[in-house]
């Protein structure tokens, strides 16, 4: 699982724009793994990311730095 999770965060990171404005700029996640902002009147707020077929979440944010992004991962669950 945190092969997984390593593997998430590192496509999160690597991300062009992370907030997903644009179809072109979806990150290459693993099978059975989803992005959607947590609330849609916070674009630039929190996110999750579901992963193994919804049985588990990331909230996250970005914090965008110029020299070297973060994901701060605010919760991990997984059934």
């Amino acid at each position: 699982m945190r092969d997984l999770i390593d593997g998430i965060r590192a496509e999160l990171v690597t991300v062009e724009d992370p907030y997903f404005r644009g179809t072109d700029n979806i990150p290459d996640l693993p099978p059975g793994c989803r992005i959607a902002p947590l609330r849609s009147t916070v674009p630039n707020g929190l996110y999750v990311c579901y992963f193994d077929h919804g049985r588990g979440w990331i909230h996250y944010t970005f914090t965008r730095r110029t020299a070297d992004p973060q994901i701060i991962v605010e919760e991990v669950f997984w059934q």
